[in-house]
């Protein structure tokens, strides 16, 4: 597996921006399963299941890494194509692309909080909620976008070197978005003029 892995066409945009895909593409990042297994795992129909596994894998977003024969059934094991996915710089997205893409991405996060809190009997620990708008200079934005890599690369190494059977381990999920937000958000309306 590799450690990244640039999305660099629309065909990959479109198999991103669907929320059983990312949690299919959550649980690939993993450890090897088959459709059976996924559908198992994340409560749904086989069928649908195969659906959405053939759109990654047609993607190349996953990888089939295995095939074994038991009998006359055929099981193909798959797994994430990279531990961290992230945007061409050159990509040329449609708005309706990108909407999707963050609709989906910000859909599953939500649905992994809800099922945590509900997991928990609504008791987040060592747990932080954060939202803000503010001015930044560009200064400013290019450091936070350092921390963030660096937070990425944090978690990527420690999905990479550690198995959950040999350590005493807490699983965690951070989801951020970090964007230009529009100065009429900001103010509640219309932005004023500041002289």
């Amino acid at each position: 597996m590799k450690y990244e892995m640039l999305i660099e066409s629309s065909e990959q945009i479109h198999a991103l921006s669907h929320p059983l895909r990312q949690r299919i593409l959550s649980i690939l990042s993993s450890k090897e399963l088959t459709n059976k297994q996924i559908s198992e795992v994340l409560g749904e129909t086989a069928p649908k299941v195969h659906f959405h596994v053939k759109e990654l894998l047609n993607a190349g977003i996953i990888q089939q890494t295995r095939e074994e024969v038991r009998g006359s059934i055929v099981e193909k094991k798959y797994s994430a194509s990279a531990r961290s996915f992230r945007l061409s710089p050159s990509l040329e997205l449609s708005k309706v692309d990108e909407h999707k893409l963050y609709e989906s991405t910000f859909h599953e996060a939500y649905r992994n909080l809800i099922e945590s809190i509900d997991y928990y009997e609504g008791i987040l620990s060592n747990s932080q909620i954060f939202q803000q708008q503010v001015w930044l200079t560009e200064e400013e934005r290019i450091s936070i976008n350092k921390h963030l890599s660096e937070i990425n690369d944090i978690l990527n190494m420690s999905q990479m070197k550690k198995q959950p059977s040999t350590e005493t381990l807490s699983l965690f999920s951070l989801s951020y978005f970090f964007h230009p937000t529009s100065p009429n958000s900001h103010s509640g309306g219309k932005l004023k003029d500041k002289s």
